[in-house]
């Protein structure tokens, strides 16, 4: 059983352990991530630092700091309409699978959301894949759909599945989502750092 230490605010440090965990998902023969090859370390600090100005990263470390898994939001659409909905995602290391840890990273992630103002999130899941199933399942989504066939890798079609998880409560005038980056400048100015 690994030692949870704290969930914090991912930064471009924390990109090579982010890839170390992700790029065996990009591997010829894993079908989970449909990207074909991993991203360079300078492509994926470029992921973090882009996508933390408006959506939250966030990774788990372990009791002596060393990133256990990591979870994170991006834009469900680019149209106007869909600003109040986001696609989630949590990858983790090997070691920590099966410990829980996947559903606190989520609870933690839509904590944030929240607060940010978000009402919406989805999730595609790669079939099979029973765990995945079970973990977004278990943090409260429900299934949505399948898309059959649509990604070809490591030598076959595969069908993904979708699911959505309502965030908070839809209103008939939400307020704007806050940026992520707003939302962090606001802690540090408050002293409450970037642990979640």
């Amino acid at each position: 059983m690994i030692k949870l230490g704290t969930i914090r605010v991912a930064g471009i440090r924390d990109a090579e352990a982010i890839l170390e965990i992700y790029a065996p998902f990009c591997a010829s023969d894993c079908p989970i991530s449909f990207e074909t090859q991993p991203p360079s370390i300078e492509e994926m600090r470029e992921r973090i630092t882009h996508l933390t100005r408006t959506l939250p990263w966030i990774v788990a470390l372990s009791g002596d700091r060393q990133v256990l898994g990591y979870a994170y939001a991006s834009h469900h659409k680019e149209r106007a309409a869909y600003r109040w909905s986001v696609d989630v995602s949590v990858y983790l290391s090997p070691g920590a699978r099966g410990q829980g840890l996947g559903k606190r990273l989520y609870e933690k992630l839509f904590a944030v959301l929240k607060e940010l103002g978000y009402v919406n999130a989805y999730a595609g899941v790669t079939l099979p894949n029973a765990a995945s199933e079970a973990l977004h399942k278990s943090v409260g989504f429900e299934p949505v759909g399948v898309y059959e066939k649509v990604g070809y890798k490591a030598g076959k079609w595969h069908d993904v599945a979708w699911f959505a998880r309502q965030i908070q409560p839809h209103n008939d005038s939400p307020s704007e989502p806050i940026p992520f980056a707003a939302y962090l400048h606001k802690r540090i100015s408050a002293n409450q750092g970037v642990d979640l």
